[in-house]
Parts: structure tokens; sequence; C-alpha cells
């Protein structure tokens, strides 16, 4: 039977920090004390692959671990975090139109395709976290470490759960 082991990328200087983080964000000390950590638990694994996020601080996880265990990385964008409407990256997470944005898409996350501007919708991310399953499932390996982001996480674990 085939394992999936997902976890998410230690602290990023943008999780820690009050401006919504880029793409580019990389980890933080903690970030990098958390995904050695968890590269010793991963060493108890048997673990074939491990598949990151293209994302920065997924990339530097991905390493801290494969250097700890000796296998191979790949990097999906299958696995990135959500895309934030651009007007949100690089702005205060308290500024007051961020925080309009944020309610905004909250308030109609549910409507399918409802587009604040450039930002995945849900239908997006289902979409995204099904084809995400689908290249885990045919990938040859049975035991596959991923890398991702928390919300992504959370959406592809909803996908697997509860189907469509």
């Amino acid at each position: 039977m085939k394992k999936v082991y997902l976890i998410r990328h230690g602290e990023s200087e943008g999780n820690a920090g009050s401006i919504h983080q880029c793409p580019t964000s990389s980890l933080s000390e903690k970030g990098k004390r958390q995904a050695t950590f968890i590269a010793d638990r991963c060493a108890k694994l048997p673990i074939e692959i491990i598949i990151s996020s293209t994302l920065n601080r997924a990339k530097e996880t991905a390493e801290i671990i494969a250097d700890k265990i000796g296998k191979p990385i790949e990097t999906s964008n299958l696995f990135i975090e959500q895309r934030r409407p651009r007007e949100q990256i690089g702005k205060p997470k308290d500024d007051q139109e961020v925080l309009h944005i944020e309610k905004t898409i909250r308030e109609n996350f549910h409507i399918k395709n409802f587009r604040f501007s450039d930002e995945e919708t849900f239908s997006d991310l289902k979409n995204r976290a099904k084809q995400a399953l689908y290249f885990l499932k045919n990938r040859p390996e049975e035991n596959i470490l991923v890398v991702t982001h928390g919300f992504f996480m959370r959406i592809i674990m909803a996908h697997a759960v509860f189907g469509d």
C-alpha cells in the first residue's frame, strides 16, 4: 500500500514577519531548526523520494531532510501554496486594504469561481489537489514524502477524505 507523508515547510521569514510573504521567502533560523527536527524523524521512515513545492521555503526544508536521509528531491508546482491576490503580496497583514480583501474572499469562498483578482479560487485549489493526488498515486514509489504548505496541505487532506 502506498504511503504519502505530508510535511509543512519550516517557519519562513515571511511567516514570522508582519508582511504577506512572496514566493521567494526563505526559512527563518527557527524554520531551519524545525526542518532539522523533522529530518531526524524522517530518518526512521522508509522514504524513497521527496517531492517538494517549488517555493523556496519548501525546497529549503526538503533539502535539509534530503541531506539527512540521502534521498532524491523532485520539485512540482502542484504542491505550492495557495496563490494570494497580487494586491496583498508585500503588504502588512494588518493593512486595511489587505484585511478587506481577506474578508471579501472569505465571505465568497463558497461561490464557485469567485475571484477577487488573480488569486486561486476554491475550485482552482480543489482541482490542483485532485491533480496532486493523481500524480502521487501514479508514482512508482510506495513511500513518498511531500513537502508542501499549510493551507494547501489541508486542501489535499480534505480532497483525500471527502473526494469531489
